[in-house]
């Protein structure tokens, strides 16, 4: 019987040969110990992993940052009861309220600067109050008259009115007058000088009309309505009388 020890001793040698042949072959895969280290790949990645998580910790501290400024409230004049427009303001018609963004808005510290304050328009509860929204006297004053004009959007300034702006209303000659005596175009009667625009409403669009309220001598009020009612104004924007004497 031949000795099995050196059966092993010869075929050994053969079989880690077969195996180095077999790891070195195309059609077999490379060990796993034969490329880099799996230490650095994975130090790579969790360097990745890091830097992605402070990134979206940076972008989260912005945002709430941003939030919480944005979000900042300051205690400002609201209204507590109706008021209607060219009513005196009360104490009492006034209440605080938190808010933020409110472009306009009365710190709630100078609340007494519009109390007997005259509403310039309606006053809701619960509005916010700008600076806009009240007046220093009664609207019309003693003497004064509000009278309101419905006019075709090319008997106003293509450039829009607002409530403060000087005016003077003019009559507009009625059909074939100006075709009977032409210099009717050239000397049109003011029926209002210097009034002031109290308020502007409608659409100045084509086929609308613009609405406005002007404040006039009470002296004017009646013949300014009557020329209104046939469709017989036109408005022209003025320099205030101050502003002229002060150019002088």
């Amino acid at each position: 019987m031949r000795d099995r020890s050196a059966t092993d001793s010869i075929t050994a040698p053969n079989r880690q040969s077969a195996e180095g042949d077999r790891a070195s072959s195309p059609g077999f895969p490379p060990r796993a110990d034969a490329g880099a280290p799996r230490g650095g790949r994975r130090h790579r990645s969790w360097g990745l992993v890091t830097v992605a998580a402070l990134c979206v910790l940076g972008s989260g501290l912005a945002v709430a940052a941003w939030g919480l400024h944005a979000g900042q409230k300051e205690s400002v004049v609201a209204v507590g009861a109706p008021v209607a427009k060219g009513q005196v303001i009360a104490r009492d018609d006034l209440v605080s309220t938190s808010v933020s963004g409110v472009s306009g808005a009365i710190p709630v510290s100078e609340i007494d600067e519009v109390v007997d304050q005259t509403a310039a328009v309606d006053l809701v509860d619960g509005q916010i109050l700008t600076s806009q929204m009240f007046a220093a006297s009664p609207v019309p004053s003693a003497g004064q008259a509000a009278v309101g004009l419905a006019l075709d959007p090319a008997r106003v300034p293509g450039s829009g009115l607002r409530a403060g702006d000087v005016v003077d209303v003019l009559a507009v000659p009625g059909n074939g007058v100006a075709l009977k005596d032409p210099a009717a175009l050239d000397t049109p009667e003011v029926l209002a000088a210097d009034a002031t625009i109290y308020s502007v409403e409608g659409v100045a669009t084509a086929g609308g009309q613009v609405l406005l309220t002007v404040v006039v001598d009470a002296s004017d009020a009646a013949r300014l309505s009557a020329y209104s009612t046939q469709n017989r104004v036109a408005v022209v924007e003025t320099a205030p009388a101050a502003a002229e004497t002060a150019g002088e």
